[in-house]
């Protein structure tokens, strides 16, 4: 069963490791939209690592890594002995107990994913769509974790510089949590 566990958290390195170079090859053409596709991506892993961090069954988190290894989306059996697919927004609420920024960028991310009013963004501040609670928690993250100045607006411009940054802290944190997965201990708050 190890075997599982350590196949899983080999998978997650290899993407962390293609997003790491992505990331750098697109943030050096200046293509900022798709440096925060990559964000999500990693967000992405981290917040897996978290969901299945907080499954005290260890048997059904290895149900759920085998899952993801041959091919299928995760699914749990719900009180009415039915099989109910997890989705992203159930992964995110569980890893948000943790880490309150991560709605936010896994929202950003979204909207850099699916086509929308984000890949206007030369043209047009998507956080301006933002309420001004979000606008403040991604400032407040930034500022905490980053230094970014809270007086400063956000835009796609004034904040890529610090895209490297948000992923690396993305990555690292992704990191600390694999022995948990590998070890079978909770991921405790």
């Amino acid at each position: 069963m190890a075997d599982i566990r350590q196949k899983y958290i080999s998978l997650i390195q290899n993407r962390s490791e293609e997003n790491k170079k992505a990331l750098t090859l697109l943030f050096s053409q200046g293509l900022f939209g798709n440096c925060v596709s990559i964000l999500r991506q990693e967000l992405d892993s981290f917040i897996r690592v978290m969901y299945l961090g907080r499954i005290s069954d260890f048997d059904e988190r290895e149900r759920m890594m085998n899952q993801t290894l041959s091919g299928e989306k995760w699914t749990v059996l719900t009180s009415n002995n039915k099989w109910k697919q997890i989705t992203d927004k159930d992964m995110v609420e569980k890893a948000n107990e943790f880490y309150g920024y991560i709605q936010y960028v896994y929202k950003f991310g979204c909207a850099s994913i699916h086509l929308s009013d984000f890949h206007n963004y030369t043209a047009q501040n998507p956080f301006e769509k933002l309420n001004d609670t979000e606008k403040y928690d991604i400032k407040n993250y930034l500022n905490t974790y980053h230094n970014y100045p809270i007086e400063k607006e956000l835009t796609v411009e004034n904040i890529s510089d610090y895209i490297p940054n948000v992923f690396e802290k993305i990555s690292s944190n992704l990191t600390c949590y694999f022995s948990s997965i590998l070890n079978n201990r909770m991921i405790e708050m």
